[in-house]
């Protein structure tokens, strides 16, 4: 393998007591390393339904990659709980806890379904890419507008719901 290749893949994780993330005056995220200041940076999960707290990209906001933080408990209390709550805005997925209907129209699927005891309806392009299985009974729906909608539990959702959706789970 050349260097160049070599250097692509190589991770770079981050000295958990060289990082302090904090909000600025605006209230977004900064990065200091090693007392360095890294500037507005973004947070990525590597694996956000099975370890949404271990394994964090951190970007520049150019989108260069700065590094991975192995796990956000490493950090100090402040800076973990400024990681959290970034990445807690930045993967919000309302949970779906009833599925009234599902309607087909021109090519695109009608969602009414409940959030929090309060009704929601949103639409779904290309149901087959778009609703998955991300592990099992865990459903995510994308809608048009990129929201993320979760069902953690499919064998909670009532039986005729279920049966709603089950067409266009594989």
């Amino acid at each position: 393998m050349n260097s160049e290749m070599s250097d692509a893949l190589r991770l770079e994780l981050l000295n958990p007591t060289e990082i302090k993330l904090e909000k600025n005056k605006n209230g977004f995220l900064i990065l200091l390393l090693s007392g360095e200041n890294k500037g507005r940076v973004k947070l990525t999960r590597a694996y956000p339904y099975n370890m949404p707290y271990s394994y964090i990209g951190v970007y520049s906001i150019e989108d260069d990659e700065i590094g991975i933080i192995k796990d956000l408990s490493e950090l100090s209390e402040n800076s973990e709980t400024a990681a959290k709550e970034e990445l807690e805005k930045r993967y919000y997925c309302p949970e779906i806890s009833e599925i009234l209907s599902i309607k087909e129209k021109m090519g695109s699927f009608y969602f009414e379904v409940k959030i929090n005891g309060s009704k929601k309806n949103f639409a779904v392009k290309d149901i087959s890419r778009n609703v998955r299985f991300t592990t099992e009974n865990f459903i995510m729906i994308f809608d048009v507008d990129g929201n993320r909608y979760i069902i953690p539990d499919l064998n909670k959702i009532r039986k005729k719901a279920r049966r709603l959706l089950e067409p266009y789970l594989y």
